[in-house]
């Protein structure tokens, strides 16, 4: 049986920055379904496609209760907080690949469930 796809839902502010990360995604992990959301389209998006993984400036505390999301934070040294299946982690000054690793927490499990 074939492994499920990772379903990402990308919806941070820029655009740019939400689109630049949809790419990496898509390069990086070119099994997994890459979405993009604005804040205000994250709910219908999120019912649309039914994501494995939230990537968000602002990850509503109700979609916090699934398995895996990261919040992006625009502060001076842009924060990312990475909660997945169980992992937990602030990362000041993240980067890409720091944003990988939810990604592939959500690949395993998918992986290990299937």
């Amino acid at each position: 049986m074939a492994a499920e796809t990772v379903r990402i839902l990308v919806a941070i502010e820029p655009r740019m920055y939400r689109e630049v990360l949809a790419f990496y995604f898509r390069k990086q992990r070119p099994q997994s379904e890459v979405v993009l959301a604005s804040p205000e389209t994250l709910w219908d998006e999120v019912n649309r496609t039914r994501p494995h993984l939230i990537v968000a400036n602002m990850v509503p505390s109700e979609l916090k209760e699934m398995l895996y999301w990261v919040e992006v934070r625009n502060d001076e040294e842009l924060t990312a907080i990475i909660s997945a299946d169980g992992y937990f982690d602030v990362i000041h000054e993240a980067s890409l690949e720091d944003l990988l690793v939810a990604v592939d927490k959500a690949e395993e499990d998918l992986a290990d469930s299937s």
